[in-house]
């Protein structure tokens, strides 16, 4: 072979193999090696570890294409080629060498040319080989040619264990989705789905095909949505996404679910979209919600019927249940009123439960001789043994109120202070008072102040910070200012029209938002 030939037989696999790939690109390659070093067949396998085989990808002999033959290679020149990972060539009497490989028998083999096809970590891929009946003088130009059809095959070879492997992770993963007993959604740059797996079709009643292009929200009851479309660019811009809210199923039915989600990025760095997978939180929200009607059942009934007051109260949890606080504990000996809100960091069931052991030690210190302050100075102490190994605190307000005496006597324990309007002065007034919150040192000594001279028609609210700190869409805190503006414009309604307005004022402004803090207000008006 010439160096013309040699020329034209590298454009042969050049031309010949462009525009194939897969196992078109591998007939293509044996078919042109073949006819490059006019051998009467070539081959490339791949190498089969568990069985010590070979399994043909593409073989041309004879003018005759077969594809996936396996074959044993214990005692061929193909084993000689793995064994040493080198190029082997055998120009003549292949049989005399290899008496037992009867395949190169059954060919009339006289001479053979092989090289393993390896990875960049020297891992055996499999070969490429050459065989014919008449001898195979070695030529310098045809082990070069040889080498580039050989590295040729190998690029293909690894870039198809490559596409195998990631067909693999694939499939594997697609597996988790489908067979997750949560709901899986992915959706595209604009938050529409291109792809639900069949438990979140369950879960809402849809089939796949009135589900995919649309929103995730586009499910949600009303305030879902739009607390989502209010809050989109707040929530897509964070890393991960954990948003609670309700889905519509098809059959108008409620269910309240969990997402959580975040950006899919491919492993060159490529955002894929936003995937998010949705539980159903109905038989969670259950248990909660006896929680919370347990919860509610601690908090007053009723407002107490005392001559000269007028009190009304409300708590509201951010979840079924909270952390937030109100007691009315009525006197039985003639004693002054005591009022109770309280705040516990933190919400949910711990809150809660810390809440309750605070509820009732207050009670039962309350019926003990005592003032106020000596009655919050032991409920620190007793709280402070249960809150030692924790990071939670308790803030409260405690106030006695002698309605016969026009007279409120209160201990501010890291509460926020309570605040009295007079609408004859028009003029607010914070009962301030020192006092650290309850849990965080148990040798505080608390104190009482005392104020007199109450006058008929002067309002008193006890609340704690999720009333002000509540926000809007824009992210703007409701504020103490509102607070007093309601309270100003209803001072002549009674407590519960002043509770039940500043709620409603509260929802209003928070439209579109998910509550983030517990709720709760007090009011106590003095009357004639």
């Amino acid at each position: 072979m010439d160096p013309m030939d040699e020329n034209s037989a590298i454009r042969r696999i050049l031309e010949g193999t462009a525009t194939a790939t897969g196992d078109r690109f591998f007939d293509a390659l044996v078919v042109n090696l073949a006819a490059a070093l006019n051998t009467y067949g070539a081959w490339v396998t791949e190498y089969l570890p568990g069985t010590h085989q070979l399994r043909a990808i593409a073989l041309w002999m004879g003018g005759q294409m077969i594809h996936d033959f396996v074959y044993d290679i214990a005692g061929t020149a193909c084993e000689t080629v793995l064994q040493s990972r080198e190029l082997i060539h055998l120009p003549d009497n292949v049989l005399d060498v290899y008496p037992d490989d009867t395949h190169a028998r059954d060919l009339e083999a006289v001479s053979y040319l092989g090289i393993p096809l390896m990875d960049e970590d020297k891992n055996i891929l499999g070969h490429l080989s050459v065989l014919d009946r008449q001898p195979m003088p070695e030529q310098a130009r045809q082990h070069t040619i040889f080498r580039i059809f050989a590295a040729r095959a190998t690029a293909e070879l690894q870039r198809l264990k490559a596409e195998k492997r990631v067909r693999a992770s694939e499939d594997k993963y697609r597996r988790i989705v489908e067979t997750a007993g949560e709901g899986f959604i992915l959706m595209d740059d604009n938050h529409r789905i291109v792809d639900v797996n069949d438990s979140f079709c369950g879960l809402i009643g849809y089939a796949r095909e009135e589900i995919i292009g649309r929103r995730p929200y586009d499910f949600g009851t009303e305030d879902f949505r739009q607390y989502c479309m209010s809050q989109k660019h707040a929530v897509t811009a964070a890393d991960y996404r954990r948003v609670q809210g309700h889905l519509l199923s098809q059959s108008g039915r409620e269910i309240p679910v969990l997402f959580h989600g975040n950006d899919l990025i491919a492993s060159s760095g490529e955002r894929l979209g936003n995937v998010a997978f949705v539980t159903d939180m109905t038989e969670h929200l259950k248990s909660l919600k006896l929680a919370g009607e347990i919860q509610k059942s601690l908090m007053p009934q009723r407002s107490p019927a005392i001559p000269r007051l007028d009190i009304a109260g409300r708590s509201q949890p951010c979840e079924e249940i909270g952390g937030d606080y109100f007691d009315f504990i009525e006197p039985e000996d003639g004693r002054s009123l005591l009022i109770a809100a309280g705040d516990l960091t933190g919400h949910g069931v711990d809150a809660a439960l810390l809440m309750t052991t605070a509820r009732a030690f207050l009670r039962m210190r309350a019926r003990q001789p005592g003032d106020p302050a000596d009655i919050v100075t032991d409920l620190n102490r007793h709280l402070t043994t249960d809150t030692r190994q924790s990071d939670r605190f308790m803030t409260l307000l405690l106030m006695s109120v002698d309605p016969a005496a026009a007279a409120i006597e209160w201990v501010r324990a890291g509460h926020d202070p309570a605040l009295l309007y007079d609408p004859g002065a028009d003029r607010f007034e914070e009962l301030r008072g020192p006092g650290l919150a309850l849990g965080l040192n148990e040798a505080i000594h608390y104190t009482a102040i005392r104020q007199s001279g109450l006058k008929p028609g002067q309002v008193i609210s006890i609340a704690t910070d999720g009333i002000w700190e509540a926000r809007n869409a824009k992210g703007e805190m409701w504020g103490k200012h509102r607070l007093q503006e309601v309270i100003r414009r209803q001072a002549r309604e009674s407590a519960a029209t002043i509770v039940s307005i500043v709620f409603d004022s509260l929802r209003a402004f928070t439209l579109g938002t998910l509550p983030e803090d517990d709720k709760t207000l007090v009011i106590i008006k003095f009357t004639r």
